[in-house]
């Protein structure tokens, strides 16, 4: 066996390791490909890029409940599409079918505010080829691409006020998965506790307190995610501005 192999083929999985490193650069080369297809591709090519990430998306989550179907591990404590990201995946599948501007800010705000983290630091112990590890990045890359495809190809832009939705809409996820965790014992999107692998919540202080670090980091990736548009606007104001005084 190659050197290189055993880093490839581990029984763990260790974040930022050759497995995750190598993951992420693929999600990022179809990524790039996404984008340029999006941008230069024609209406048949972006058509048919939007049927197969549709495909992507509605494959996975298929092929989950299959196989927790099988192993006997359908439950309602971990089988309810009631996390984050699953929520995001949902909004990405409905902008994929038919554009809405509220579904589309989720995917794009909660995609590269949640999605986004998620993948970077996954809740993993198991590395490839596992099941668990290929149906984590199946997933996340696959909303991540198809959040790419709805940037670059509907034109998408935040509309005034997106930051606020977002928040309420955050809050209001918070408040009824929350809810429903307390009373059930559950913990759909990490609101009673940590994960058990590292991740980004391990810095922001124990349970409760780590819900107000969330809140506050949620505001300000909003925030920067809407900068781009922001400044686009500020731009295009002043040109304009500059052509009406020649």
């Amino acid at each position: 066996m190659m050197d290189g192999m055993p880093l490839l083929l581990s029984a763990n999985f260790h974040v930022f390791g050759a497995q995750h490193i190598m993951v992420l650069c693929m999600i990022a080369a179809l990524a790039l490909g996404i984008v340029r297809t999006a941008r230069k591709g024609t209406t048949a090519q972006c058509r048919c890029l939007k049927f197969i990430l549709g495909l992507f998306l509605l494959s996975y989550a298929a092929f989950v409940y299959i196989q927790q179907g099988i192993e006997h591990n359908l439950t309602w404590q971990y089988s309810l599409p009631l996390e984050f990201c699953h929520l995001v995946l949902i909004a990405c599948l409905i902008s994929l079918i038919r554009p809405f501007r509220l579904t589309a800010e989720i995917a794009y705000f909660w995609g590269f505010g949640g999605v986004l983290q998620a993948t970077l630091t996954p809740d993993l112990t198991q590395g490839f080829p596992s099941w668990d590890f290929i149906l984590f990045f199946w997933g996340h890359g696959a909303t991540l691409l198809a959040i790419m495809f709805l940037i670059f190809n509907r034109k998408f832009k935040p509309g005034k006020g997106s930051v606020a939705r977002m928040m309420i809409a955050l809050n209001a996820y918070g408040l009824v998965i929350g809810t429903t965790d307390a009373v059930m014992g559950w913990n759909y999107g990490y609101l009673c506790r940590k994960p058990s692998a590292p991740s980004l919540l391990d810095l922001m202080g124990p349970w409760p307190w780590y819900l107000l670090s969330i809140e506050a980091t949620a505001f300000l990736s909003f925030a920067l995610l809407s900068l781009p548009w922001r400044l686009s606007a500020l731009s295009g104001k002043r040109n304009r501005a500059l052509s009406a005084d020649r």
